[in-house]
């Protein structure tokens, strides 16, 4: 459907009004995915922000097929809200299905119906310093205006994440800024985790994770980024165990397809082989019916002599 440009202005407008101090910007992150997803009527929508140590990882979705898809693209170090980052610009998949540059990341989420995807950068100072995404399960021809859309909630977004490090004056560093961050979205990440493994709401994932860290004497943060990392290794060994099987299973499919192709190949041989035979043997009895005539022949050439014979006697007189 169409873009209604005045409700864009006009939710964009209440974004701005409101904008969330520091201690709840996650909070306010969520009400620009939502309202992203609400306004353009997308399927789903999520916000990546930096991390000192790396690249951007998600912070905020609307729904698990959007935290997968920016979560495989981290674990494969590829995708469009990477490459968005990367290159300061809007990238677009009309459909991801059809995207050759993205089909291991399709391979994944292909099962949750993501295809038409668009992912665009969240700026500080002029520096990139996430993605605000979005997807579609349809394949979708993205106008400009949606794109101009995505890209006035990333402003928002942007503008929240200003206001929750903002220190002392506007000359903030985007170094400066990645570190301030970090903590937060490691927490993030690790409330995530807890709450998905143990069936808990985010709250009390976030009560256990402090009460261990607590207990521990450790800083909250060194221990959500433990708790995170530890899920993300469990994940790839599942997944390197996983590619395992399918490579044994690809393996004995194989060897099936060679050990048929073998044995179609045999009985190919053995019934040229039969058929050469009967040929063999249809020409031993076409010679032996040929034979048997000409014998015949000459038995009846050999009684009509002798008829002859006989008439000749009885014509001279020469009874028998």
């Amino acid at each position: 459907m169409p873009v209604d440009r005045q409700l864009v202005a006009r939710t964009v407008s209440e974004l701005r009004a409101s904008l969330p101090e520091a201690d709840d910007l996650l909070v306010g992150l969520l009400r620009v995915v939502e309202a992203t997803r609400t306004v353009l009527e997308v399927d789903g929508a999520g916000l990546t922000l930096v991390h000192e140590d790396g690249p951007p990882r998600w912070v905020a979705a609307t729904d698990a097929a959007m935290e997968l898809l920016q979560q495989v693209q981290h674990d494969f170090g590829e995708g469009p809200y990477l490459q968005a980052y990367a290159q300061d610009r809007a990238v677009v998949v009309e459909d991801l299905r059809a995207a050759a540059a993205w089909t291991r990341i399709d391979a994944v989420v292909g099962q949750l119906h993501v295809r038409g995807v668009v992912s665009v950068p969240i700026r500080l100072q002029g520096q990139p310093v996430g993605t605000l995404d979005v997807y579609s399960t349809e394949p979708q021809a993205w106008t400009a205006y949606e794109l101009a859309a995505v890209a006035e909630f990333a402003s928002v977004a942007g503008e929240l994440v200003h206001t929750s490090v903002e220190v002392a004056a506007l000359e903030l560093e985007v170094a400066q800024l990645r570190q301030a961050l970090t903590s937060r979205v490691w927490i993030e990440q690790a409330k995530g985790v807890l709450a998905a493994t143990q069936g808990s709401d985010p709250e009390a994932a976030f009560q256990q994770l402090r009460g261990r860290a607590r207990a521990s004497s450790r800083q909250l943060a060194e221990l959500a980024q433990e708790v995170v990392q530890d899920a993300q290794r469990q994940r790839l060994a599942v997944q390197a165990l996983d590619d395992v099987r399918v490579r044994e299973a690809e393996a004995r499919a194989q060897a099936a397809e060679q050990a048929l192709q073998a044995g179609q190949a045999d009985l190919a041989q053995r019934r040229a082989a039969l058929d050469q035979a009967q040929v063999v043997a249809d020409e031993r009895e076409r010679v032996a019916d040929e034979r048997e005539r000409a014998a015949d022949d000459r038995d009846r050439i050999a009684d009509e002599r002798d008829r002859v014979a006989d008439e000749r006697d009885r014509a001279a007189g020469h009874p028998d």
